[in-house]
This record gives structure tokens, sequence and C-alpha cells, in this order.
């Protein structure tokens, strides 16, 4: 795992925090980087610097006029272009940018941050992957302009620690993750997923590749299918480049995406694929029945790990540190079983099935938000006159759950998209008065937390719902959280992950396919079952979507350790004490979890937990920055 961290600067003080905190920079596992590297050495006002626990040489190159330093994973299919990056990522990726300028990272297939200064243009500039799997940070207070991977490299930078934004709380409260370009720091902002930064006389960010939904109508349902397959098989053989077979696996869930891609590198190989595979012992979040019909079905080398409350509790403490901000997703505890279960085994890189759903119109709320679409598509005054009267009547002269049923349906069907999206939410259907202080209210007056999932609605390239919604998700659910979920469990399990369904080609192939197609009437993935027919077994074709979760919010309600420690954070003054929450909440959360919805509650505990922790460990490192002595300044400022 490389870190990176890149800054201009004009502040003889912040060039010295810099420097102070440079020794003994710690890695993604908490411990100290074994190489540290510098780039840009000679360019007054620069700093450039690099360190992990691998050889990073390769990941740092000068030339006159560059400086350039990355963290990659890029993908190949020309034998010597892959056999040049292989050799030295960074100077290949210089080369690039002098023949091509700015527009080079357009033809980049894999992960990547790249952070490059333009000694002729004295501009600093930084570029992150299409979909966000790589991420980047960046701060221009007064003084200076910084670039990193994680938010905890800028913070030393600052002559007092950057506040807490109440918006960003609010808004990991509603999504379980903070979506760019916020971060949970006032003053710090996240690079957009496939944009582009440039620092010169001021910051701007611009995006440089968007997903699109050009849809063609002239195909046949079977030309759909047959080109479908064929996109898929290109995506999953572009993502086994550079890899020997022994050091390759999947994430295998039993779900028609991880499935998918393990029947593709199964026709694409001679030898078995490798599969990893996390279990539950309580039926409704256990999908192993269907992983393992999948690695019989490709008699795949097959690998099981059953997760434990145990499990939980001997990870958290190192998962919490991992995530430079709140990150409330609890599928980190089983993708982290599973990625270490497949390094135990010697695999360097797990392909993972994200983005299918997205991509497909596999989310059962895309079906379901068509039931609620069809009552708003009625002439209206059908629903004034006629349907709503009727149903008002009804329930007022008669106690038939009907006409109660019917009252709802209509009540959220005249809420506004995407907002109905949300409206199960806690922050959607319960007074945020009872939920947070006067103050916490106050500090975010006039930010609605669903402003993320608008903006991005709104700005979909599309007018068909379903494409928007599709568009949407891609954004928050795989950019802000899905992704963020699988790339560092993955890292902190010593493996890297790779994500065949978003690769750009295949993508932007997905956005041509009509979204009748994609969702006919209640049937989810319609032309993606149909195209993998061949792939995929029958049962799992069949199966109805069931997700991969963690039974916290069944374990938390049994007597033990994990409940005594969810007590122990929640429960504590200092919990009490943030700010935020009515001094009471946790007991409420915990009434409403006992006697009205276990899972609902349960996950929201989790949520809650997640955001305490998080914040006891960035106050430790925060006692722990000022107690370090200043050393001095080695270069940078004359």
């Amino acid at each position: 795992m490389i870190e990176l961290c890149a800054i201009t600067y004009s502040d003889v003080g912040a060039a010295i925090r810099h420097q102070r905190h440079l020794p003994g920079r710690p890695t993604l596992r908490g411990t100290c980087a074994k190489y540290y590297s510098e780039c840009g050495r000679t360019v007054k006002g620069l700093a450039m610097s690099l360190w992990g626990d691998e050889l990073i040489n390769q990941f740092a190159y000068d030339t006159p006029e560059i400086s350039i330093i990355c963290r990659t994973d890029l993908l190949i299919r020309d034998s010597r272009l892959h056999a040049e990056y292989n050799v030295y990522p960074a100077r290949f990726l210089a080369s690039l940018y002098e023949q091509q300028g700015d527009l080079f990272v357009r033809e980049l297939r894999g992960t990547f941050a790249i952070i490059l200064y333009d000694k002729k243009a004295r501009v600093l500039k930084a570029w992150t992957d299409p979909f966000g799997s790589e991420r980047l940070v960046f701060t221009n207070p007064q003084g200076f302009t910084a670039v990193a991977t994680d938010l905890r490299l800028l913070l030393p930078l600052f002559t007092e620690r950057p506040d807490i934004d109440p918006v960003a709380v609010q808004q990991y409260l509603q999504y379980t993750c903070i979506p760019a370009p916020k971060t949970i720091f006032r003053g710090i902002s996240r690079l957009e997923p496939g944009h582009q930064l440039t620092s010169g006389t001021a910051v701007a960010t611009r995006s440089y590749w968007d997903m699109t939904y050009a849809q063609n109508e002239d195909r046949t349902e079977k030309a759909w299918i047959d080109e479908t397959e064929n996109a898929l098989r290109s995506a999953v053989s572009l993502n086994m480049t550079g890899l020997e077979p022994s050091r390759m696996g999947c994430f295998l869930s039993g779900g028609t995406d991880s499935s998918s891609i393990v029947g593709m590198l199964s026709q694409l190989t001679t030898e078995p694929a490798r599969t990893f595979s996390i279990g539950f012992d309580d039926s409704r979040y256990n999908e192993m029945h269907y992983a393992r019909i999948t690695a019989r079905h490709n008699k795949s080398s097959h690998h099981e790990y059953f997760v434990t409350p145990n499990d939980v509790l001997a990870l958290i403490e190192r998962a919490i540190p991992a995530y430079d901000e709140p990150f409330g997703n609890s599928s980190i505890i089983p993708t982290y079983y599973c990625a270490r279960l497949a390094a135990e085994n010697g695999v360097t890189h797990l392909l993972a099935g994200d983005g299918g759903d997205e991509l497909f119109g596999g989310n059962s709320r895309y079906a379901d938000d068509r039931v609620f679409q069809h009552y708003s598509e009625l002439p209206i005054w059908m629903q004034r006159l006629v349907i709503e009267p009727a149903v008002s009547l009804g329930n007022s002269w008669t106690r038939l759950r009907f006409f109660d049923l019917a009252a709802r349906y209509i009540r959220r069907s005249k809420i506004s998209i995407p907002d109905r999206w949300f409206s199960y939410s806690l922050l959607s259907s319960v007074p945020n008065q009872e939920l947070v202080s006067s103050d916490f209210l106050a500090s975010v007056q006039g930010q609605h937390p669903l402003e993320p999932a608008r903006r991005h609605f709104a700005s979909a390239p599309s007018r068909h719902p379903l494409n928007r919604y599709l568009y949407l998700d891609l954004k928050i659910t795989i950019g802000d959280n899905d992704l963020r979920k699988v790339t560092v469990m993955s890292q902190l399990a010593g493996v890297t992950a790779r994500y065949p369904m978003l690769d750009p080609t295949l993508a932007q192939f997905t956005g041509t396919i009509p979204p009748h197609l994609k969702v006919r009437k209640s049937q989810l993935r319609y032309l993606f079952k149909k195209s993998m027919a061949g792939v995929l077994p029958p049962a799992v074709i069949k199966k109805q979507k069931h997700g991969f979760g963690l039974p916290y919010c069944i374990w938390v309600g049994e007597r033990g350790p994990l409940q005594d420690f969810t007590f122990d954070v929640l429960g504590s003054t200092r919990c009490r004490q943030r700010g935020y929450f009515r001094p009471d909440l946790f007991e409420w959360l915990w009434s409403q979890y006992d006697s009205v919805h276990q899972k609902f509650y349960g996950d929201l505990l989790w949520v809650f937990m997640m955001l305490e922790l998080w914040h006891l460990k960035h106050d430790e490192a925060a006692m722990a920055r000022q107690q370090q002595e200043v050393v001095p300044l080695s270069h940078g400022v004359n």
C-alpha cells in the first residue's frame, strides 16, 4: 500500500509542519512504512512524497518538465506497453502526459490516483479513476495547496485542527458514508471520481469522464443478449491482465454479479478459478448455498469462512483507523475476512462483482419504485377527483386495512423523486428535532441531507427515470460507498481488488441498452440474466436478490461481548457529550430495536457506533500529533 502527498506552498509554517510529520509515516495497517521517497526536490515551493511497505521508487518520476507520483493498478492489453508500465509505472504515465497532455487519462483502464507537477506551467494536477476506486483529497487554504491519498496526511499542515463539518455528519447518517466532494473536515474536499484537479493561481476541478446513456433501440433482443455476454467477457479478460492464475481469485457471494465473474473467468482460463466466500450462521444473511452451487458448476477451487460475532470485535479496532473519515457500511467485516482468506491462500488480486446492479438494473428498489410511478402517471383529475376522495372516505368510514394501505401508497407516490427512494431512512421518517440537538440542527440549517442525491439525479445524462436512478447509484452507492468498502478492506488484508463490471468500456455499453431490457416489469436484470444463461447455474439466475450484509442487527440483541461493546461505546459520557444528538438517543434507538423493528434499528446502531469509534480514533491521533516534536526543515523553502 502506497500513500501519496504533494504540496505547493508559499507559507513557511506549512512547510515546517509538513516536514515535521514526514518521518515514520504510518501505513494502512498502522505500522511505520518501510520505504520513503521524494520527488520534485529541485522545485522551489514544491514537496512531493510517497511511502509504503512495498518498493516505491517506480511510482515516482522526475523529468526537467514534470514530477509525478502515483498509485496505480492499470490494465493494458498490449504486451509491449504492459511490460513498459510494469517496470516503471510513473515513467510510463509521464511519457503519456508529455505526448497527450491532460487527456492522457481518458484511455487508462484500471484504478489510479495520479499527482503531477508541470514545471513549465507551474501547475499541480491530479486525477482519480472513472469510478473512484482510488481516492484523493485536497485543501487550498491561504498559503498552500495540498493533495493526498488520505485526509490524515493533510491535517498536520493546518495551524489549528480543521473543524468537523456538521453537514458531513448529517450526510453520513443519511448514506452511511460522506458523498464527494465533501469530507468530514471543513476546508478539505475529495476529488470526485473521473475528475481532474488543477491548481495554479486557483484550484479548479473538472470531469474528464462520466457515464452516458445514449440508448440504442435498433438492435433485436437476441443481438443485445449476445453483445452483453461479449462485453462482459472482454471486461473480465482485461482484468486478468498481468496476473498468474495462482495469484488471482474471485469474491464469491453467491449473487448474480460475483457468480457471473467466476463463470466468465472459468471459461477464459484452463486452470480452475479460485473462489472465496463468506457465510453466517443466520439463514437470512447466508448465501453460502448459492456460492457452493456456482463453485461446483465451474469446478472452482473453493474456500469458505464463516464470520462470527467475535470476528467483529477482533477486526473493528483495526478497521476504524483504515478509514480516514466515518464509514458505516457493516459489510466491511465480511469483506475483510473474505480478502484475508484469499491472502492466506497466496492470492494477490481478487475480482469483485461490484457495479453490476447499478449498470444492469439489479436493485429491488428499481422495480419497487415503478409501482409508485404508475400513480403519478395517472391523469391529475383522476387522482384528485376520483381516487383520493374515495380512499379518504373509505378510511374515515371503515377500518378496512385496504384503505389504510391505499392512503399510504398515495402519500408515497406523491413524494418527488429521488426523495421517495430515501423516505424510509431515519432522517426522512423521524422529525430531526427528535434526533439531534438544537445546536446541531442550527449548524445544518438550510442544508438538506438529500442534496447530494438530488444533485446527481438532476444531472444524470438521461431523462428516463431508471437511468437516472442508475446514475445516482453509480455516484453514491458505488463511488462513495461500495468501492471504498472493498478497496480499503482488501488493502488491509493484503490483496488488490479489481472490478471488471466497472470497466468504462463495458459501462458505456450498458448505457446504450434500452431501459425496458434492464428492468422488465418486476424482472430485475432482465437482459443480463438472459445473456448469462450459458454462464450461470439456473438456480442462481432464478434466485431472489439477497445482498451481502452482516447480521449485526441479530447479534447485537444477544447478550455477550458484542452487545457489551456496543453499549460501552454508545452509552459513554464522551459519546453523549459530542453535541450532535439528544442525550437519550441511544436509549430511544434501543427501545425501538427491541419493540419496533430489529433490522432497521439494529443497522442504525452500527452506523452510530462507527461514527463514535471514528471520533475516538481521531481524538487519539490528534493528541499524538500534538506531542510530536518539531524537526528541522530539510528542503523546499528558500
